[in-house]
């Protein structure tokens, strides 16, 4: 049964590297008269243009997208005037990278095996509040702690290449110890509790130098 509204329709730009799922998806929301998929895309590249051809209301965003990373659209998207609000798809755990969605831009986080309720739920709130709004109650890490310092980012950076205090700490000409207090602080600031979440934290997120 699709469901009747006599709202404005949301454009929906569906973009997951998988083919299965924004089948699917264009699936769910063609039952739903609040929503217009109005395109599709597989990889960054094919996002940006359709980005710019489409104009969507709302991005229904893969977290993985194969071998690229979503960041690069939310980059994009952090430049553009009137962006489209985005919902975040994701296996992740949502606590390591919900709270970074957030604090990038992301308006919802939800995981990939929701219901098809819950996605569409997600969806007309997202459509239904103002652009300041985030849709799910996470904490962002950058409102938890101070910000970073130009060292404990430096520290960050290494971390996307080396797990290693050694090896940091030869990079940086400091000692171990203080790379440890380092990463114990960024920890802290980040709402981070281990070295493993800290180093996916940097592979998925910091830029490399």
């Amino acid at each position: 049964m699709k469901i009747e509204s006599t709202a404005l329709q949301a454009r929906i730009l569906i973009v997951d590297d998988h083919e299965s799922v924004r089948l699917a998806l264009r699936f769910l929301l063609s039952k739903d008269s609040r929503f217009d998929v109005v395109g599709e895309a597989s990889s960054v590249p094919t996002a940006l243009r359709a980005l710019d051809a489409l104009t969507p209301d709302i991005v229904v965003l893969d977290f993985g997208l194969g071998d690229q990373h979503a960041g690069a659209i939310l980059d994009n998207l952090a430049d553009r005037p009137n962006a489209p609000r985005v919902m975040m798809l994701s296996m992740e755990d949502e606590r390591v990278v919900g709270r970074e969605m957030v604090r990038r831009g992301v308006a919802a986080f939800v995981a990939k095996h929701a219901s098809g309720a819950v996605i569409l739920q997600t969806l007309q709130q997202i459509a239904s509040v103002d652009g300041s709004t985030t849709v799910r109650s996470l904490e962002s890490p950058a409102s938890s702690g101070a910000a970073l310092t130009q060292r404990e980012r430096h520290v960050l950076q290494l971390l996307r290449s080396s797990t290693a205090s050694k090896e940091i700490a030869r990079r940086l000409g400091i000692s171990e110890k203080t790379v440890d207090v380092h990463k114990h602080r960024i920890r802290r600031k980040l709402d981070l509790h281990s070295d493993w979440e800290l180093a996916r934290y940097a592979a998925m997120f910091v830029a490399p130098t």
